[in-house]
């Protein structure tokens, strides 16, 4: 995984007026720790943060942060974005500080590629692991892990221990876990009860009752 640069800036507040300050000007609240060192409050640009979760390493990046104070410069793990629950836009992130020299744990997400034979075939495709637990050296973290599905038909069932892991990854999830199925159609079928059968004849009887009655009572005014 290629190390990116990151602006950052420190902030001597912290909360919710500040966090709301910092939104109101293009920028989204941070903070920095680990690394046997005291926490720090960040200040980080939203669109060049939005850039590096969306169109490059993720919101698991590697990156290398960029401050003015030298106890915050140094690489780092985002470990953690924070979403509007409405809006979808980013609120917060948190960075951890790590050594290049050293394993970390992260994530790395699973992506089905191509169109299976099953989906041609009407089935649909179930993808119920969307990423694994990892642990690795921080420039070896794989962006992602491509999983072609093209030859798989209806029933198939897909495991962890079917893809091929990138040389130096450990896995820490459990590799039989099931990465996608392509399940067969359901058909919804629609069956007429007893209960609306009876329903239906009772009220055929009714109107033969009615009609009954109505007859008799012509008879008896004519009468």
């Amino acid at each position: 995984m290629e190390i990116l640069k990151l602006n950052v800036t420190t902030r001597e507040t912290s909360g919710k007026g500040a966090a709301r300050q910092a939104r109101m000007v293009g920028s989204i609240p941070g903070v920095l720790y680990g690394g046997g060192k005291e926490p720090a409050a960040l200040t980080i640009d939203l669109r060049d943060f939005g850039h590096l979760v969306h169109d490059a390493g993720g919101e698991h990046a590697v990156v290398e942060l960029q401050c003015e104070d030298s106890n915050i410069q140094g690489p780092a793990l985002v470990k953690g974005v924070q979403h509007h629950p409405v809006r979808d836009t980013i609120m917060h992130a948190d960075f951890q500080r790590i050594n290049l020299d050293e394993n970390i744990k992260t994530v790395v997400p699973i992506v089905l590629v191509g169109r299976a034979a099953g989906q041609i075939e009407g089935g649909v495709v179930d993808h119920t692991l969307r990423e694994i637990d990892v642990e690795c050296k921080a420039l070896e973290v794989p962006e992602k892990i491509e999983v072609d599905i093209t030859e798989m038909v209806i029933g198939d069932r897909l495991h962890l221990s079917d893809l091929t892991i990138p040389e130096g990854l450990i896995v820490m999830t459990e590799m039989s876990r099931t990465v996608a199925t392509i399940h067969q159609p359901r058909v919804v079928e629609v069956e007429t009860t007893e209960e609306g059968e009876e329903g239906e004849e009772g009220a055929a009887a009714a109107e033969g009752d009615d009609d009954a009655a109505s007859t008799e009572d012509s008879e008896s005014s004519d009468s």
